[in-house]
């Protein structure tokens, strides 16, 4: 199970941090160093003693980093704008499997045929997803000579030294980890994986008329329904697990109070349930490009994305849709004798991905449409007791879902052959050579979009 770590007031103060590291270090260290005090004399004088013998130095800033620098890191490692939706650390194993049972279907009571069906199985329609480790990165920092013998001019450096140790690779890890969040969310929304609502172009004027409609939205989703997650199961999410994210110029815009009452709450209840951040298209695209370096499945945003994407002013998801988890966080260091310097690296493993049983909304102007389904390849010849992957392309507008309905005609099906949702066809090996098998992919949103493919069997 994930944890997330309990947090830690960090108040001492500079010198109470120099006694805390001198109490738990080894016996040479507590005969060499003395207790220090607040005075400048102090500092300076366990500055001297520190500087004067390297294996001193490793123990100090050894102490400094996995002991007071731990303490830091746990206190902040949940500060990017979109950290609520962390699920905690995962200390052991690299997948989490998600599951959701599906609604039981409903039976006609009769008497007449209890007999015979009482003791036939009715298999639960359990879905299942996996979320697997995907992300491992580390950030360094070096600490030189100089540097440490500066720190111990006066207590105000000591905190300028756990700053430059501690804060600068937290804050690249914490910045990239909202970058991730961000971009996780909107390929979901471009690829049509969040349930799209029209609203007009965010105004003053209109900004009631939105909040209503975005009421209107949240009321529906307290109802049990297969539409707003991807995986078409049916589900809801109640109010008080229901997050929305607004863009900066939507908060700007919208009256918090006015929107507290869409979601039935008051306006201190709801900032609870209320993200703000900077804007949906807004990235680092240079730093996103490091992130995902080696990685085949970054696909950088183009401009009519980033256009589309800024154009959202917000988006209502469950409290559970985003699958974040922290799987390794470690401080590691080292000394270079040759160089008198020290390297540290901060090392986070995390698990990015989103639940496709979440129920999850977009708010958008312009109305969802379907320009084209293509299946491809549009002929091919399989042989019998094979099986045969078809890809399909759907072009969308105003991110309307990209999901599809395959079937293949009725002969075929007759003949035992099927076709699985993600577009994997099976010819048993008893169907005859020479037959010919029509594959259709439908559009979930328009039923006028569809495109076919003709197997023949070999």
């Amino acid at each position: 199970m994930p944890t997330i770590p309990a947090k830690v007031k960090f108040t001492a103060k500079p010198y109470d941090v120099l006694n805390a590291i001198r109490n738990n270090a080894s016996a040479n260290y507590q005969n060499y160093v003395p207790i220090a005090t607040a005075s400048d004399a102090s500092i300076k004088e366990i500055g001297a003693i520190i500087m004067d013998y390297v294996a001193l130095q490793n123990e100090f800033l050894y102490a400094l980093v996995n002991r007071i620098g731990l303490v830091l890191l746990t206190n902040k490692m949940f500060e990017n704008p979109l950290r609520m939706f962390k699920k905690g650390k995962l200390d052991f194993g690299e997948t989490i499997e998600e599951i959701f049972v599906n609604l039981a279907d409903p039976h006609t009571y009769d008497v007449a045929t209890a007999e015979n069906e009482v003791f036939k199985r009715q298999i639960p329609d359990v879905r299942a997803a996996f979320h697997i480790l995907n992300y491992q990165k580390f950030y360094k920092t070096t600490i030189q000579q100089e540097q440490l013998r500066q720190a111990f001019l006066s207590w105000k450096g000591i905190d300028d030294l756990i700053a430059k140790i501690v804060d600068s690779m937290y804050s690249g890890a914490s910045f990239d980890e909202f970058q991730m969040m961000k971009y996780l969310l909107a390929r979901n929304i471009l690829n049509g994986r969040l349930y799209p609502v029209q609203v007009s172009s965010l105004s003053a004027a209109n900004a009631k008329s939105i909040v209503s409609v975005v009421k209107g939205t949240s009321n529906m989703l307290t109802f049990s329904n297969t539409k707003y997650n991807v995986a078409g199961v049916n589900n809801f999410t109640d109010k008080k697990d229901q997050i929305i994210i607004l863009n900066s110029a939507a908060d700007a815009i919208i009256d918090v109070e006015v929107l507290a009452s869409a979601f039935n709450m008051s306006k201190a209840e709801f900032m609870g349930q209320r993200v703000l951040v900077d804007n949906f298209g807004d990235f680092d695209t240079d730093r996103l490009a490091q992130l995902f370096e080696n990685n085949d499945d970054y696909e950088p945003f183009t401009s009519d994305e980033i256009t589309a994407l800024n154009s959202i002013p917000a988006v209502i998801v469950d409290r559970d849709y985003f699958m974040i988890f922290d799987n390794l966080y470690n401080f590691t260091e080292q000394y270079n004798g040759e160089g008198l310097y020290w390297n540290y690296w901060y090392h986070t493993w995390k698990t990015f991905s989103v639940s496709p049983f979440a129920n999850a909304v977009v708010f958008a102007p312009g109305t969802p449409s379907i320009t084209s389904v293509t299946v491809s390849p549009a002929t091919a010849t399989v042989s019998a007791g094979q099986n045969f992957q078809l890809d399909v392309e759907v072009v969308t507008s105003n991110f309307a879902s990209k999901a599809v309905n395959w079937s293949v005609d009725t002969t075929s099906a007759g003949l035992g052959v099927t076709i699985s949702v993600l577009g994997e066809l099976h010819i048993p090996s008893d169907v005859d050579s020479e037959t010919e098998i029509t594959v259709t992919a439908k559009s979930v949103v328009d039923a006028t979009k569809y495109d076919t493919a003709t197997i023949t069997v070999a």
